[in-house]
Parts: C-alpha cells; sequence; structure tokens
C-alpha cells in the first residue's frame, strides 16, 4: 500500500485536528495530496472552537513538503459545507476528494436523552456528511470523477449502550453512502463507508 500515490489530488478531510482524521490528513499528505483540513477545534461534545486544531495539522503537512490549508467551518450547517468545498476550490483549484470524519459525542442512556441531544448528533455526524458531500459531489459530477468516504461506526450495526442519538446517525450515514453509490457510478464517484 505504500506505493498509492495522492499526488495532485486535493482532499477534504472533515474533522482532521485530532484522532483518526488527523491521522487521515498527514497520511494523505505524505502520500501527495492537497488536503484541506477542516476542524471546529470544539470538544468531544462539540462544545467551543478554536483554530489551533487544524493549523497544528496544516502545518505539519506542510513542514513535511507538502501542501495544506486550514479550515474551521462547521459541517453541520449548509453553509458551513459549502464554505468547506469553497476552501478546497479557492486554494487548490477543485476538490477529487473527501473523508467525512467530524463527529461529536453526547452519550445518555435513551430513557434520559435530550431532543438537543439527538438533534445535535444527527446535525453534525449525518446531515454534516449530507452538507459537506453534496457541494463536493457537483464538483465531481461536472469532471466525471470523485471519491467519497464516510465515516461510520459498529454503534450503528450492532449499538452500543448510550449511544442511541450516535447509532442512528451512523446508520443513517451507512444509508447514504448507498445512495451515493450507486448515484455516483456513472459519474466514475466511488462512495464508501468505513465501519
Amino acid at each position: 500500500m505504500s506505493n498509492i500515490s495522492f499526488e495532485d489530488r486535493v482532499v477534504i478531510v472533515t474533522g482532521a485536528g485530532n484522532g483518526l482524521g488527523k491521522a487521515y490528513a498527514l497520511e494523505l499528505g505524505n502520500r501527495g495530496a492537497k488536503v484541506v483540513v477542516n476542524d471546529l477545534g470544539g470538544s468531544v461534545d462539540g462544545s467551543g472552537s478554536a483554530s489551533s486544531p487544524a493549523d497544528e495539522v496544516a502545518n505539519e503537512i506542510i513542514e513535511n513538503g507538502g501542501e495544506a490549508v486550514a479550515n474551521y467551518d462547521s459541517v453541520a450547517t449548509k453553509e458551513g459545507g459549502e464554505s468547506i468545498v469553497q476552501s478546497a476550490i479557492d486554494n487548490f483549484g477543485t476538490v477529487d476528494a473527501v473523508i467525512n470524519n467530524a463527529g461529536i459525542l453526547r452519550d445518555k442512556s435513551f430513557a434520559n436523552m435530550s431532543e438537543e441531544e439527538l438533534s445535535l448528533i444527527i446535525d453534525v455526524h449525518l446531515k454534516g456528511t449530507f452538507f459537506v458531500s453534496q457541494p463536493a459531489f457537483k464538483v465531481m459530477k461536472e469532471k466525471n470523477y470523485g471519491r467519497i468516504v464516510n465515516v461510520a461506526s459498529p454503534s450503528g450495526l450492532f449499538g452500543n449502550f448510550g449511544q442511541s442519538n450516535y447509532g442512528a446517525a451512523k446508520m443513517g450515514i451507512v444509508g447514504l453512502t448507498n445512495v451515493l453509490a450507486v448515484e455516483g457510478a456513472k459519474y466514475n464517484i466511488k462512495v464508501n463507508v468505513k465501519i
């Protein structure tokens, strides 16, 4: 696998300031991709924001000889998703691939879960995947090339105590991925989900 190159490919990675998103962004940068490092910079529960997580990852890619730009928009709104994709276009001219990795947690047992705790998770995970993918998909469709990887979870497939909101959002991502794979096929847009 070490010989797979992403030279001159423009890739958006959401939630790229820490954890798996950071690992994806750094590896793509090492393999020649021009990376849009998106991260709102909030805490695990989605509160707060800061530019430093995205800045640090983008700077690390650049220090290693790659190309990257930091983006701090929220995936949870249509405007945020459009702005993330526009950042790729403004800085690198296009978008070739998206990894929808951004996520937060608001775990609570089902009987005690509030509507807000449900809505916040759906907004970031499921709607966020939609809001970033849709403008990117339109660019990919025009150029007859694209790759989208959506991050789901075993919590959606098998369940996990306290994660009815998270599990539901992640299974929604599986369904969305399956539809995008069907719709993208004739435009050479390949869409997969990582569980």
